[in-house]
């Protein structure tokens, strides 16, 4: 979850960040609008680099002006994953101004 400092512009923001994702070689999907989106980020199999593509997704989410927090979950099975499971999210610090 990604929640924004406002509420303008969220296809600008979603634009920006399909294409750091993109940049990164992941794809996402999910939804959202104005200061909150939901999205879930496939990073790849195990054999690839899957540390280094967070790390540059989470570098861009801190230092984007419009992002106040984000969280992520533990990593799960899109197709074969417990979604039950899924309760447990990872809180980031917020961004200081």
């Amino acid at each position: 979850m990604i929640t924004r400092n406002r509420k303008d512009e969220f296809d600008e923001f979603l634009d920006a960040f399909i294409d750091v994702i993109e940049a990164n070689g992941c794809y996402c999907g999910g939804g959202g609008k104005e200061a909150r989106l939901d999205v879930v980020v496939e990073v790849g199999r195990p054999s690839d680099d899957r540390d280094a593509r967070m790390k540059s997704i989470a570098a861009w989410l801190e230092a984007h002006p419009d992002v106040q927090s984000w969280s992520v979950s533990d990593e799960f099975d899109l197709w074969h994953g417990n979604f039950g499971q899924i309760t447990k999210e990872i809180e980031q610090p917020p961004i200081p101004n």
